[in-house]
């Protein structure tokens, strides 16, 4: 096998390996990124103003939730964990604002290094 041989296969078998590396990060970045843009829609029954939800989050994980409601109502939400560890993005277990037309969102995280169970409770009224 002459010179010009070896380079080309040397060359195919570097390709080979650059795309099984390209083809896990792609995969791996997918895969992390799926759980990022997760969302999880409250609805409310049917005549009612209220709904809970129950979940678990690991340790660092967030949380994504979105309800539907017409600009200018009122929102109230809470959020209770055993251990305290499950709150809203600013660091507290409640959360209350007005509200915007179409998709309004919620953000939990666990601010511990253990899985936590929690309970979200969400209120909408009219001002």
């Amino acid at each position: 096998m002459n010179k010009s041989h070896k380079t080309v296969l040397s060359l195919v078998t570097l390709m080979k390996k650059i795309n099984v590396k390209a083809f896990i990060l792609i995969s791996v970045l997918v895969v992390s990124s799926s759980d990022l843009f997760a969302q999880t829609r409250i609805r409310f029954a049917r005549g009612t103003t209220s709904a809970s939800v129950s979940g678990t989050l690991y340790g660092g994980e967030t949380r994504t939730y979105v309800l539907g409601a017409r600009r200018g109502q009122y929102l109230s939400a809470n959020v209770s964990s055993r251990n305290g560890c499950v709150t809203f993005q600013n660091g507290e277990t409640s959360a209350s604002y007005t509200t915007i037309s179409g998709n309004n969102h919620l953000y939990v995280g666990n601010g511990c290094g253990r899985t936590t169970s929690f309970t979200l409770t969400v209120s909408i009224s009219s001002q």
